[in-house]
C-alpha cells in the first residue's frame, strides 16, 4: 500500500499574489527614491559632515587608491583601526567609475531599501502569504529606525540588515551553505555583529539544526575574539588590547570592558538596573511600539536577536540610546523577524489583524519619531542659500586637487577626495583626533589652503585668530560668508 505523508510547512503551496508584489515593488522604490533624493540633496547643500560621512569618503577613495588600511587624516585614526568595516571593499570599485561620495549615499538607501525584499521572503516563507508578507515589508519600510539610519549621514552598518534578513531566510530553506556564506559576510560589516550572529546560531542548534547552529555560534565567538583581541589593536596602532579597549571605554558601563565583566559576575543586578534605568523607558517604547510589540510573541526568537538591544541599553554613548541615529541596524532585523515568528503563533485571520496592527504602529511611529516631512520630530530638509552655495563651488576651484587643506566641518565632505584633509582647527587645535602621540607641527607645516565660513563656533573662531595672527596665510577669496587662504610662508 501506498503511504501518504503530510507536506512540510515549506513544501505547501504559497499562491502567486502579483498585486501584493507590485505594492511591494512600489515600496521599495519609493523609499529608495525618497531618501536618496533627501540624502543627496542634504550632501549638496553642505549637510554631510567629516564626522562621520567625510571618514567613510576618504577611506573609500584611498582605499580604491589601493591603500588597504587608509590613515583617515579627518580622524586621525587608521580605518580598519576604529572598526572593521571590511564590507567597504563592496563599494570601492564604484570610486573607480563615479568619483563622488554621493555613491555612498545611493548605496545606503538602496541597501535599506532593498532589505525589504529578503523580509518579505522571510514572511512569505513563515506566514504562507504573500500578502501578509508585504504588509511585513512595508512596516520594516516605515520604521523609524531605519529612517534615521539612512539620513544619518552614511555609516557601513546600513549593509547588516539585508544580510541579517537574507541569513534567517536560509535558515528557514535549511539551505545552510548559503547561511553560512551570507554569516561571513554580515561578520565582515562591523566587529560587533558577532553578538547577533552567536544568538542566532545558538537559535539555530535548539531549534533547527545543532550542528549548523553550533558552527555559527562557534565561528562568531571565535571572529569576536580575534577582532578585539588581534586585528582593532594592531590595525589601530595601539598595540594591545588594553590600549584599544582604555580608547574607547567611555562606552562601556562599570568602567570599561574589565569593570563590566566583574559586574556580570559580583553584581549582575547592576547591570540589570541599568538596563532599566528610567532613562531607558523611552528608547524601548520608541524601538517596540513601531513593532506593536509582537516580538514578544516569539520569546526565544526575541532572545536570540536581544543583544544588540542590549548592548545599546547598556552602553553610557547616549547616541545609543537615540533612534536619531545608526545603532539600529541590528536591532530593527532581529525584531522584525521575531514579530514575524510571534505573528505566525496565531490563525490565519489572527494573523490578518496582527499584520494590520504592525503597519499602523510602524506608520504611527515614523509619523512620531521618524524623519520624514511634517513628523514630530525635527527632520532636517537643507536647503542653502544660492549665493552661499556659489560662492563655496567658486572657492573650491581655486584649490589643487592634491593640496593639503583643513575645512570647517560642513564644507570639508566636499574636498576630502585627497590623502591629506583635516576638519579645523585640526591640526593646530586636536578636536576629535584620535592620534595623541602624532606630530602636529609638521602636519600643520603641511597645510597649504584652510577653507572657513564666517560662523565659526568658539573654539574654531579662537583658533583662526592665532593662526591669522602669525601672518603665514593670506585671503585670497571672501564672498557671501566663505572664507578661502592660501600659504604665504613657511611656519604654523
Amino acid at each position: 500500500m501506498t503511504s501518504f505523508r503530510r507536506p512540510s510547512l515549506l513544501e505547501e503551496k504559497i499562491s502567486a499574489r502579483w498585486a501584493a508584489r507590485i505594492i511591494l515593488a512600489a515600496g521599495i522604490c519609493g523609499y529608495i527614491a525618497f531618501y536618496t533624493f533627501w540624502t543627496l540633496r542634504n550632501y549638496a547643500n553642505f549637510y554631510m559632515f567629516g564626522f562621520d560621512f567625510g571618514i567613510h569618503d576618504q577611506a573609500a577613495w584611498l582605499m580604491s587608491k589601493g591603500v588597504w588600511n587608509p590613515f583617515v587624516t579627518i580622524s586621525g585614526s587608521n580605518y580598519f583601526g576604529d572598526h572593521l568595516y571590511w564590507i567597504m571593499y563592496v563599494v570601492v570599485p564604484f570610486y573607480w567609475l563615479f568619483h563622488s561620495g554621493k555613491v555612498l549615499l545611493v548605496f545606503q538607501s538602496a541597501a535599506l531599501g532593498l532589505a525589504a525584499l529578503p523580509a518579505f521572503l522571510v514572511a512569505r516563507d513563515k506566514l504562507r502569504s504573500e500578502w501578509l508578507a508585504c504588509g511585513i515589508a512595508w512596516a520594516y519600510l516605515l520604521n523609524p529606525y531605519i529612517g534615521w539610519a539612512n539620513v544619518d549621514q552614511f555609516h557601513p552598518d546600513v549593509f547588516e540588515v539585508v544580510l541579517v534578513f537574507l541569513a534567517l531566510f536560509f535558515i528557514l530553506r535549511r539551505r545552510w551553505w548559503w547561511f553560512l556564506a551570507v554569516t561571513v559576510l554580515l561578520l565582515l560589516v562591523k566587529e560587533d555583529v558577532a553578538l547577533l550572529v552567536f544568538g542566532i546560531g545558538m537559535w539555530v542548534a535548539v531549534l533547527f539544526d545543532r550542528r549548523w547552529g553550533l558552527i555559527t555560534a562557534a565561528l562568531s565567538a571565535v571572529w569576536f575574539f580575534l577582532n578585539f583581541r588581534v586585528l582593532l589593536p594592531v590595525l589601530g596602532g595601539t598595540g594591545s588590547l588594553g590600549a584599544y579597549v582604555t580608547m574607547h571605554a567611555n562606552r562601556i558601563p562599570f568602567g570599561g570592558f574589565t569593570g563590566f565583566v566583574r559586574t556580570v559576575f559580583t553584581k549582575p543586578w547592576r547591570i540589570v538596573a541599568t538596563a532599566f534605568a528610567r532613562d531607558r523607558w523611552a528608547y524601548y517604547l520608541q524601538v517596540l511600539a513601531p513593532t506593536a510589540f509582537l516580538p514578544f510573541l516569539s520569546p526565544s526568537t526575541l532572545l536570540a536577536v536581544i543583544l544588540p538591544l542590549a548592548a545599546n541599553a547598556l552602553a553610557t554613548f547616549h547616541y545609543q540610546q537615540s533612534l536619531h541615529y545608526h545603532y539600529g541596524t541590528l536591532v530593527v532585523p532581529g525584531l522584525i523577524v521575531a514579530a514575524i515568528f510571534g505573528i505566525a503563533h496565531g490563525s490565519v485571520k489572527l494573523r490578518r489583524v496582527m499584520v494590520c496592527l504592525l503597519v499602523v504602529c510602524a506608520a504611527l511611529g515614523l509619523w512620531l519619531w521618524g524623519p520624514v516631512p511634517d513628523s514630530r520630530q525635527d527632520a532636517v530638509w537643507v536647503s542653502a542659500d544660492p549665493a552661499f552655495s556659489k560662492s563655496v563651488h567658486e572657492a573650491i576651484k581655486l584649490i589643487p586637487d592634491d593640496a593639503v587643506v583643513s575645512v570647517e566641518y560642513h564644507l570639508l565632505t566636499q574636498l576630502d577626495h585627497r590623502v591629506e584633509i583635516y576638519e579645523f582647527p585640526n591640526p593646530w587645535h586636536r578636536l576629535n583626533w584620535s592620534n595623541s602621540k602624532d606630530d602636529s607641527a609638521q602636519r600643520i607645516a603641511r597645510v597649504q589652503y584652510v577653507l572657513l565660513t564666517d560662523f565659526l563656533d568658539t573654539t574654531s573662531e579662537t583658533t583662526f585668530e592665532q593662526v591669522e595672527a602669525r601672518g603665514n596665510f593670506v585671503a585670497i577669496y571672501h564672498q557671501e560668508g566663505v572664507l578661502l587662504l592660501k600659504r604665504a610662508r613657511a611656519g604654523s
